[in-house]
């Protein structure tokens, strides 16, 4: 009886820019093509330029891309190239702007690891195959992954990361690399057939998110934002009759000095 090999194993990214579609076809070009250039910068800034060019299985989608590496990267990356990724999203955001194209280029990047089974050699597909890989894909479309850029001030928070349970505890629990665990937020998602436990790394947080916190209430408003009305206990009961001019106010304990007008 034969044996099947356990795939390699492999670090996956892949990226997604937020709003592509809604860019107009001029713009959506700018786009595309500034999406390999924005990560080779970075990698190079990151200090992992052999990263980018011995990339495995590299592959555009037109508003993303998506590459494997070898795992012993994982630290460096989880430590430099995100904090990277966005200095390098916010220069050309404002370089765009600048050149009055309606576009924008914030990313959403998630990263895991796993056995991948990669394209054969000489064949011209650039897909790779496996668990880790759709488990990846699922991360980046994850409603508390989005939420992050949804809620977040455009001109400030251009990334958001998406590391898997593998990474987090291989790479950042275990202290190989050094983001510290208080710094990523965990959040549970649950699309199609996934169910697990992203970790969010924002590497610079703005608007709702510093208001009221990343990975929890994507699904609905910040539960600080809505007014509560508890009842009084034995109830309360006024009536006003006739012509009324002015405000009427009920009050039931006050504490401290009151003054209307």
């Amino acid at each position: 009886m034969t044996v099947a090999e356990l795939p390699p194993y492999r670090a996956l990214l892949v990226v997604d820019t937020k709003g592509f579609g809604s860019h107009p076809g001029a713009a959506q070009a700018v786009v595309s093509a500034a999406i390999p250039d924005v990560l080779s910068q970075a990698f190079t800034r990151a200090g992992l330029r052999d990263v980018w060019e011995t990339a495995l299985f590299p592959h555009g989608t037109g508003d993303g891309y998506g590459l494997g590496f070898d795992p012993r990267f994982l630290p460096a990356v989880v430590t430099r190239f995100f904090d990277e990724l966005q200095a390098v999203l916010a220069e050309r955001d404002a370089r765009l702007r600048s050149a009055a194209r309606p576009a924008r280029l914030r990313m959403r990047a998630s990263l895991n690891v796993g056995p991948i089974l990669e394209p054969a050699p000489g064949t011209t597909s650039a897909a790779a195959i496996g668990s880790a890989v759709i488990t990846t894909h699922r991360l980046l479309d994850a409603d508390p992954v989005r939420a992050v850029l949804e809620r977040s001030d455009p001109d400030q928070t251009f990334l958001a990361v998406a590391l898997s349970e593998r990474v987090f505890e291989d790479v950042l629990a275990s202290q190989y690399a050094r983001l510290p665990t208080t710094k990523v937020v965990p959040a549970e998602v649950r699309i199609k057939e996934y169910r697990g436990t992203v970790h969010l790394y924002i590497p610079n947080p703005s608007g709702d998110l510093l208001r009221y916190g990343a990975g929890r209430g994507y699904a609905e408003e910040p539960a600080a934002a809505k007014a509560t009305i508890e009842p009084v206990p034995g109830g309360v009961t006024n009536v006003i009759g006739g012509p009324q001019h002015g405000t009427a106010i009920q009050v039931g304990h006050v504490h401290g000095n009151f003054g209307h007008r």
